[in-house]
């Protein structure tokens, strides 16, 4: 299991996670992630043990979503863990 989703159960379980925010939610045209589920890109290139520019690619290319605060690119932390789940591709063993 890859070092985020651990961290991410660590402190809730996976029900309590599925309950907080379902699938429908954050997968809306309309959702924007809440400040306490805001990551940096550095954040995220950590959580997916990669670089920045990694990650910069992979929202250029549409495989992550990227918000957007100004002109600084925002991610949400649920939004990736689900896409991650769904995609093992952009995990590295």
């Amino acid at each position: 299991m890859a070092k985020f989703i651990k961290d991410g159960l660590q402190s809730k379980s996976e029900k309590e996670l599925q309950i907080e925010v379902s699938n429908d939610d954050i997968l809306s045209p309309y959702y924007y992630p809440p400040p306490e589920d805001q990551m940096r890109q550095r954040e995220v290139a950590e959580m997916f043990s990669t670089t920045v520019q990694t990650i910069i690619n992979w929202s250029s290319s549409g495989k992550i979503p990227t918000f957007r605060i100004g002109k600084v690119p925002i991610y949400s932390r649920k939004l990736l863990i689900y896409i991650a789940r769904n995609n093992r591709n952009l995990l590295k063993s």
